[in-house]
């Protein structure tokens, strides 16, 4: 599977389980913790986008130095990234902070739910 087609594997799964964990805070909570939810999935579904924008930015036969250039400067940005947007969304907007971080903690582990739809069997190390 190319790596466009992971980064779109798991920015649908990451879509998906805010929207799941969005409407399950609606009916178990409330429209608070539904929008702050959204809110927090939405960042880490926002900076998988960036990330992966900065990465498929460089041309394959793009010297060695060059793509891992673009990989470091696209995880640190997203890193600040991260930051600046869960910062404004706790200190700015009415949210709840804890579905907030939730919803983002789960959106992240969209990486680790992709990885059996996406391993190569064929691939194989020592």
């Amino acid at each position: 599977m190319g790596a466009k087609q992971v980064t779109r594997k798991i920015t649908a799964i990451q879509l998906s389980l805010t929207l799941l964990i969005a409407v399950a805070s609606l009916v178990l909570g409330s429209f608070k913790t539904a929008y702050s939810a959204s809110i927090g999935g939405g960042i880490s579904t926002l900076v998988t986008l960036y990330f992966a924008s900065r990465v498929f930015s460089v041309r394959a036969g793009e010297p060695a130095a060059k793509i891992a250039r673009a990989f470091y400067l696209g995880e640190v940005v997203k890193l600040l990234l991260t930051v600046v947007l869960l910062s404004v969304a706790l200190l700015w907007l009415d949210v709840s902070p804890l579905p907030l971080l939730l919803a983002y903690i789960a959106a992240l582990m969209a990486y680790w739910l992709a990885l059996p739809f996406t391993f190569d069997a064929s691939v194989r190390t020592l």
